[in-house]
C-alpha cells in the first residue's frame, strides 16, 4: 500500500470516527435527559413537541435538493482542482435560506388549521399549539441555513470543523427542553429558545465555513446560472426530500390524526430511541459521500464498487448485535429508561422497530451511493412507489393495531426500501447484486486534489 493511499484511508476513517463522535455524543445526552422532558411536559405535549420536530424535519423539502446537489457539485469542482466555487456557494446557500422563508411563512400561515383541523389536540392545548407551529415557522429558513453550510463543510472533506459545530447544536436540542421544562417554561418559549440557537449556530458554521475554504469570496454572484445545473440535479432530490420525510413521520401524523397525541408520545419516545442506531451509517455515509463523488467525477467504477462492499460488510457488522439486544431485551429496557407506561404501550414496538432498523440502515448506503453517481431520480421514483404502498398499509395497520402497527408498517416500508436500493445500484453499477456485495477488500479511497493540503 502506498503512503498516499493509506493516508486516503485514514481521511475517511477518521471523518467516520469524527461524524460519530458529532453524532453519538449528543445521542447518549439524549438517553440521559429524555426521561426529565417526558416526566415535566407530560405525554401529550410531549407528543406535541415530537409533533412540532417532525415537521420542523419535513421543512427540509423547501431547500429543492440544492443541498445534498451542493456538496456534491463542491466535491467535485474540489476535485477537478476548480478553485472559483465562491458564486456556487454563496447563490446555492442564500437561494435556500429564501425558499425556507417561503416555507416558514406557511407553516406559520397553515398553524390554526394544523391545531384545528389536522391534528388530534385537545381544547386547552389549541391555542399553545397554534404558538409552537407559529414558532416553526421562524425555525425553518434558519434550519436550511445551518443544515446547507454543513453540507459545503463536508464538501470540502473538514469534518472537524462540521462536528465542532454539530456536538453544541444537537445538545442544545436535548438540554433546552429538558432545563426548560424542569423550570416551568411553555413550549412556545422553549420553541424560541431552539430558534434563537439556532441563529447562533447558523453564525459558527458561516465562520467555520469561511476557515475551511479561505478563497471563498463572500459577495453576491454576479451570474445566477450556476444553479442550474444544481437544480437540475436537486429536482429529483427534491422529490425525495418531499415523500422521505413523509415515509418516515407518516406514522407519527397518523397516530396524531387517528389516535391522539398521547399515542404519538408513546410511539415517539421508543422509535427516537432505536432509530438512533441510524448514527453509524449516517456517519459512514456522510463521509463517503464527498469521496465517492470525487471517484464518479474521475470514472473510477471499481473503486466505487469495492468501497461500497467493505461499507455493508462493516455496516452488518457493527449494527446485527445491538439489533438483536433490542429485539430480545427492548420491553425491558424501555421500562427502564422510561417507565412502565411506555414500556406498555411501546414495548412490542421496540423490538419491531430495531429490524426495521437494521434494514434502514443497510439502505443509507446504496440510497448514497446512488445520489453521488448522479441519479438522483432513481431514489425519487421509489420513493414515489413506496408512497403509494406505504398510505394504505400504515391506515389500516394503525387503525388496528395502534402504536404496534405503526411499527409494523415502518419496517415493512424500510425493508422494501432496502430491496430497492441494493437492486437499483447494482443495476446502475452494471452488476449482479451478489458481486457488488461480495467484491474485493482492497479498497482504493481516492484523494480530493485540492483537500489534501487543507486537512495537513
Amino acid at each position: 500500500m502506498t503512503p498516499s493511499l493509506a493516508g486516503r484511508r485514514r481521511s475517511i476513517a477518521r471523518n467516520t470516527i469524527l461524524n460519530f463522535g458529532g453524532l453519538s455524543l449528543p445521542l447518549l445526552v439524549g438517553v440521559a435527559v429524555m426521561p426529565i422532558i417526558t416526566r415535566n411536559m407530560g405525554a401529550t405535549r410531549f407528543g406535541l413537541l415530537g409533533l412540532t420536530l417532525a415537521l420542523l424535519e419535513y421543512s427540509g423539502l423547501f431547500d429543492l435538493g440544492l443541498g445534498r446537489a451542493t456538496t456534491k457539485h463542491v466535491a467535485e469542482k474540489l476535485a477537478t482542482g476548480e478553485d472559483e466555487i465562491s458564486h456556487l456557494v454563496i447563490g446555492s446557500v442564500l437561494s435556500q435560506v429564501a425558499f425556507g422563508a417561503v416555507g416558514g411563512i406557511l407553516f406559520a400561515l397553515a398553524a390554526p388549521i394544523l391545531a384545528n383541523n389536522v391534528f388530534v389536540i385537545p381544547p386547552d392545548m389549541k391555542a399553545e399549539a397554534i404558538a409552537v407551529f407559529r414558532v416553526l415557522g421562524a425555525l425553518v429558513p434558519a434550519t436550511l441555513l445551518l443544515v446547507s453550510l454543513r453540507g459545503v463543510l463536508e464538501a470540502a472533506h473538514r469534518f472537524d470543523l462540521s462536528n465542532a459545530v454539530r456536538v453544541p447544536s444537537s445538545l442544545a436540542s436535548f438540554l433546552i427542553p429538558a432545563i426548560a421544562s424542569s423550570n416551568g417554561y411553555t413550549l412556545p418559549a422553549i420553541m424560541l429558545m431552539f430558534f434563537t440557537a439556532r441563529l447562533f449556530f447558523c453564525l459558527l458554521s458561516a465562520i467555520a465555513v469561511k476557515r475551511a475554504l479561505p478563497q471563498l469570496k463572500l459577495a453576491l454572484p454576479d451570474d445566477w446560472s450556476m444553479l442550474r445545473p444544481l437544480l437540475a440535479f436537486g429536482g429529483w432530490m427534491s422529490v425525495s426530500n418531499v415523500i422521505s420525510p413523509l415515509l418516515v413521520y407518516l406514522d407519527r401524523f397518523m397516530l396524531g390524526a387517528f389516535v391522539g397525541l398521547s399515542a404519538v408520545g408513546y410511539y415517539t419516545a421508543p422509535f427516537d430511541g432505536v432509530v438512533r442506531m441510524l448514527i453509524v451509517p449516517a456517519s459512514l455515509v456522510n463521509a463517503l459521500f464527498p469521496s465517492v463523488s470525487a471517484m464518479h467525477a474521475t470514472g473510477d467504477r471499481e473503486g466505487i464498487k469495492r468501497v461500497f462492499s467493505k461499507a455493508v460488510r462493516n455496516m452488518t457488522v457493527v449494527l446485527a448485535f445491538p439489533a438483536l439486544v433490542l429485539v430480545i431485551f427492548g420491553p425491558w429496557l424501555l421500562r427502564l429508561w422510561l417507565g412502565e407506561a411506555f414500556a406498555e404501550a411501546g414495548g412490542t414496538a421496540v423490538r419491531i422497530l430495531a429490524f426495521g432498523v437494521l434494514m434502514n440502515s443497510l439502505a443509507h448506503l446504496p440510497s448514497s451511493f446512488i445520489i453521488a453517481v448522479g441519479r438522483p431520480d432513481v431514489n425519487a421514483k421509489f420513493h414515489m412507489l413506496e408512497l403509494l404502498i406505504h398510505i394504505p398499509v400504515a391506515w389500516w395497520l394503525i387503525n388496528h393495531y395502534g402504536v404496534t402497527g405503526a411499527a409494523i408498517a415502518w419496517t415493512i416500508r424500510v425493508t422494501f426500501d432496502a430491496g430497492l436500493l441494493f437492486g437499483g445500484l447494482a443495476r446502475l453499477l452494471h452488476t449482479p447484486l451478489i458481486r457488488l456485495v461480495t467484491a474485493k477488500r482492497n479498497v482504493p479511497i481516492p484523494a480530493v486534489t485540492t483537500l489534501d493540503a487543507v486537512e495537513q
